[in-house]
């Protein structure tokens, strides 16, 4: 089964909205697939939300006359779910290539998430949601000791997670009563997986070392600034996280979610922990799409689009799933941030840019080349 080809030879134009060069996705030799930017339009001013981006009359003028012409039904692929776009696709009749916005934000909320995962017994770092203040900081401290992380409901990049040993250094940095989590710092480190579920089950990436905190390139600790495949975890890790991922997936599966997720992990020692979901298209889908197409492997985001199409394909789950331990997943990425914590370059190679997961140690060479780019 070639998925390119299935899609490429089939009566649907894809529309990727961006509004993020950093979050996106180039096809060229899918010609009915298009990115859809701001560049692209000649926009004065680059629209941040993709569903005012998308509401744009040159947006949908350029849609219609182009679906017109080709007769293919459109579809609509945003980065993150969106209600608006779900109600745009709804009024024109287009495929909304996502699952609904009210799942993606229950699902990102961190302290839903949390209560989901100790609700069907998955690990996750010890932790008590309560409220925020001085009181509460000192009770935990007491409990999980001074270093504290401490978590809100909603953040992007790390600006929802934040680290503090005394009451000063944190008091200012979240509203006062606010519902947190509260959790012990530990040392360790962090892995990643791609996942997609398929009308026929689950199937997920190997894992993949995620890069936080590196100093070269932010200066918030809870911060990713990259990842790379492979993961150099023991296989004993690895498949404790196949079977972790399955379990999570079998939740999702019950929820009625489909396509693409990602999930986060922290390793310290032996013990596996989930860290939190991604209900969505990951900020590696794109590296790891061109990954696998390097490989010819069928892609994850190809699956991603077929989930949501009304097409049937029969697909071989065990042989997709051969890619979990597939040697030839290699390739990296560094993301360097801004003072705001927004992704300011991109600096990518089909090469392991770390030798180690713990800690990560990249070569002096790469870092400069990643720190010399200035552009996706």
């Amino acid at each position: 089964m070639n998925l390119f080809k299935t899609l490429k030879n089939s009566n649907f134009d894809f529309y990727f909205i961006s509004v993020d060069d950093f979050l996106s996705i180039k096809i060229p030799e899918l010609d009915n697939f298009y990115l859809l930017n701001s560049k692209f339009f000649n926009l004065k001013n680059q629209i941040k939300n993709s569903g005012k981006f998308l509401s744009e009359p040159k947006v949908v003028e350029f849609i219609k006359n182009k679906s017109s012409k080709t007769n293919h039904q459109v579809v609509i692929i945003p980065f993150k779910p969106s209600g608006k776009i779900e109600h745009i696709c709804q009024k024109e009749n287009w495929i909304y290539a996502a699952n609904s916005a009210k799942m993606n934000r229950y699902l990102e909320d961190k302290i839903n998430f949390s209560k989901l995962c100790q609700k069907h017994n998955l690990p996750t770092i010890p932790s008590i949601i309560d409220i925020f203040d001085q009181t509460t900081f000192q009770k935990y401290q007491e409990i999980f000791g001074d270093n504290l992380v401490i978590q809100t409901r909603f953040g992007w990049a790390g600006k929802s997670t934040f680290k503090a040993s005394n009451w000063e250094e944190i008091k200012d940095k979240i509203p006062n009563q606010t519902p947190v989590k509260f959790a012990p710092f530990m040392s360790g480190y962090s892995l990643i997986n791609n996942c997609c579920i398929t009308n026929a089950g689950l199937i997920q990436s190997p894992p993949g070392l995620q890069y936080t905190g590196l100093t070269q390139f932010t200066q918030n600790p809870f911060t990713t600034v990259g990842r790379q495949w492979p993961s150099y975890a023991p296989l004993e890790i690895i498949g404790k996280i196949k079977t972790l991922t399955q379990q999570f997936a079998d939740i999702l599966i019950n929820l009625d979610y489909h396509g693409f997720f990602g999930l986060d992990f922290f390793v310290d020692k032996d013990n596996v922990y989930i860290l939190e979901c991604n209900p969505r298209l990951t900020a590696s889908f794109d590296l790891y799409h061109q990954i696998e197409t390097k490989n010819s492997i069928n892609s994850l985001f190809f699956f991603h689009l077929l989930s949501f199409l009304p097409l049937i394909i029969q697909i071989n789950i065990s042989q997709e799933n051969k890619r979990f331990y597939n040697p030839n997943i290699i390739g990296s990425e560094i993301t360097k941030k801004d003072k705001q914590n927004n992704t300011s370059s991109r600096y990518r190679d089909f090469i392991p840019f770390s030798s180690q997961n713990n800690p990560i140690n990249i070569n002096p060479s790469i870092i400069k080349s990643a720190n010399e780019t200035i552009s996706s």
